[in-house]
Formats: structure tokens, C-alpha cells, sequence
């Protein structure tokens, strides 16, 4: 008959540790005495003041029995004998065991940068005392283990102790970092690099890689975001590329360009009237887009035309790129038909 063995383990495992008993001197109890009656090992510990090394054994021991989100509240006094116990054992042996003490029970968190939640309650122990010395030994090791963990940019106070956490690999910190766009940046790696269809803001990205693309790829808008600023939809800026109207800074193949805001704005102001309409109001002009729908008529091609026509198009920059571009209706019939003429000789519908 086979007997299920799997709530063993853990008192397997717990008795390797000789864990205290009850009746019996803790390791934190020896090594206050030892303290007391002057010895001194030249341990790491040995310079940390009395009061701060047991209350720093409590909240370890709390930690490695309740885990970072136990209620610290109600413990007993054999339990709290027993937190110490574990805590003292940590903090005799120095920082490297400190360290491999909080990578076991706190690890780099649920996303990796959140160490103010990953210390749960035992946070709180050490934030509000971080700015009496007494406490400084213990919070420097803190803080040294949170930036070889942890990752954030820059650097910032941990425990009151400037820090630089480990440099964020995903790809919306490095793309802040180079000041590049997210959206070209994972179309051109999933074109050129072969990355997966997931590939997002949350990915972890070479950064020698990200490095290597940021000066072609530095201030660009891929189509989508190019159609976006111009006020109008990708197809009508595919068209005005075909055309030969907007020339992207870069071309990384046929269908993927990046375009920088300057380019975009030149294209405005090469290709449409900066002048103020003729009194009258609204009436007397329909924005491009509405004209190139009803007539059929790729927008390129009517700005093509109204060169040919003169004195057909006007901007209003108060509003957004071609958004603002009017066609003046006693030019409109001539417009249309320039461009509709300038189609059928280039073999366009």
C-alpha cells in the first residue's frame, strides 16, 4: 500500500535548517550575549547597532515564515522568538547572505521593477527609518540588492540611499531612451529581424540591436502615424508616395517608409497655397478630401492639378495637414477636370 509522502517534504526540508526549539536559546539570544559580554568577531553584523540587528532579525524571520505580504500583527512571543531565529542566522553570515536571503523570498518582483511592492509589509519597517544611521548598514544593503534586481531608469532613492536599478530592456524603455518611435521600431523588426507577430511594448529587446536601428530610425513616423499627422487615411499617403508629392526620409523596402515631421510639413507647404481664402465664408470652399470622393480622384492627382490651375487651393493652419486644404469653388470644375485629364494620360482610374 503506497502512502502519499508530499507532506513530508516540508519538514524534510525545514529540519536541514536545525530549526530552533522552543526552551532552547535562539541564535539571535547567543549572539546577543556575545555582544553583551564584548566579543567581537569582526563580523559584518558586529558594526551594526544592537537594537537595529534585532529588530532587522524579527522582520527576516516574519518574512521567511509569513512570506512579504504576511500580517505582521498578532505573533506570539514563541513565534516572534522564532522570527529572530531565522533573522539572526541571516544577518550573522553578511550582505552575500542577505542578498540570497531576499532573492529567495522577494526575487525581482511580479514585473521586474515594483521592489516597493515585492518587500510587502517589511517595505514599511525600513522606509520609515531609513533616515536614522543606526539604520543606514542594513538599508544600503537593501538598496544594493534592489539595484542589482530591479529594473528603472536613471537612478533614484532606495531606502533613502541613491541607486541605479538594472537597465530596462523593454522595448518602450529603449525606444524612450533613443527617442524613436515604438510602432516603426517593431515593424522593422518584425520585417527585418524576423521577430514573432507579439512583439510589443512589454518585449525584451537586445539593446544593441535597438542602438544600431535609432539614428535611421530617430524622430520617424511610419505610414500609419504619417497618415495621422497629414489628417487622412494611409492609402491617400500611398498615393501621394506613388505620385512622387511626398518623398519618405527612409524606405526600409517597398511598403515599410518613415517620415519625419519636417519632411511632412514641407510637403504642406510645397504643395498647398499658404494664402487666406477670399472673403465669403464657408461657402465658397470644400476641403480636398470631400472633392477627391465625389469626383473620384486620387487627392495626389488634384494637387498635381492645381498647379496647372493656379489659385485653386488655400490652408487653414489652424487645423491639421490636409485637413485644412479648401478648393475654391470657382475653381473646383477646372480642378477636377486637370486632374481627371492628367489621370487618363497617365493611365490611372
Amino acid at each position: 500500500m503506497q502512502h502519499d509522502l508530499s507532506p513530508l517534504i516540508p519538514k524534510l526540508v525545514a529540519a536541514r535548517a536545525a530549526p530552533w526549539q522552543p526552551g532552547r536559546p535562539t541564535k539571535l539570544e547567543h549572539y546577543i550575549t556575545e555582544r553583551l559580554d564584548g566579543v567581537h568577531s569582526r563580523r559584518w553584523i558586529d558594526d551594526v547597532q544592537l537594537d537595529v540587528a534585532i529588530h532587522t532579525a524579527e522582520v527576516f524571520g516574519a518574512m521567511a515564515m509569513r512570506g512579504p505580504q504576511g500580517d505582521l500583527k498578532g505573533i506570539s512571543v514563541d513565534e516572534r522568538r522564532e522570527h529572530a531565529h531565522l533573522g539572526a542566522e541571516v544577518l550573522i553570515k553578511g550582505p552575500a547572505a542577505i542578498k540570497d536571503f531576499l532573492r529567495t523570498h522577494i526575487g525581482h518582483g511580479r514585473r521586474g521593477n515594483d521592489y516597493h511592492t515585492a518587500f510587502g509589509r517589511a517595505f514599511n519597517e525600513f522606509y520609515f527609518r531609513k533616515d536614522q544611521p543606526a539604520y543606514r548598514p542594513i538599508c544600503a544593503v537593501l538598496a544594493e540588492y534592489v539595484g542589482e534586481t530591479f529594473r528603472f531608469t536613471g537612478q533614484e532613492k532606495v531606502f533613502g540611499i541613491r541607486t541605479r536599478g538594472v537597465e530596462p530592456k523593454t522595448l518602450r524603455s529603449l525606444c524612450n531612451r533613443h527617442g524613436i518611435g515604438m510602432k516603426i521600431t517593431v515593424q522593422v523588426l518584425k520585417a527585418q529581424y524576423g521577430f514573432g507577430v507579439g512583439t510589443g511594448a512589454s518585449s525584451e529587446v537586445d539593446p544593441d540591436l535597438i542602438a544600431d536601428l535609432a539614428p535611421k530610425l530617430k524622430d520617424l513616423l511610419n505610414a500609419q502615424d504619417a497618415a495621422r499627422h497629414l489628417g487622412v487615411s494611409v492609402d491617400v499617403v500611398r498615393g501621394l508616395i506613388g505620385d512622387g508629392l511626398l518623398v519618405p526620409d527612409y524606405r526600409f523596402n517597398d511598403r515599410m517608409v518613415g517620415f519625419s515631421a519636417a519632411t511632412l510639413e514641407s510637403f504642406l507647404d510645397d504643395w498647398c497655397s499658404a494664402g487666406k481664402p477670399p472673403s465669403g465664408g464657408q461657402a465658397i470652399r470644400t476641403p480636398i478630401q470631400t472633392v477627391a470622393r465625389a469626383n473620384r480622384v486620387r487627392v495626389s492627382r488634384l494637387l498635381i492639378a492645381a498647379r496647372a490651375v493656379g489659385g485653386a487651393l488655400y490652408r487653414d493652419r489652424r487645423k491639421r495637414g490636409l485637413t485644412g486644404v479648401t478648393v475654391s469653388h470657382s475653381c473646383m470644375a477646372a480642378l477636377v477636370e486637370q486632374a481627371k485629364t492628367d489621370a487618363g494620360k497617365a493611365g490611372l482610374s
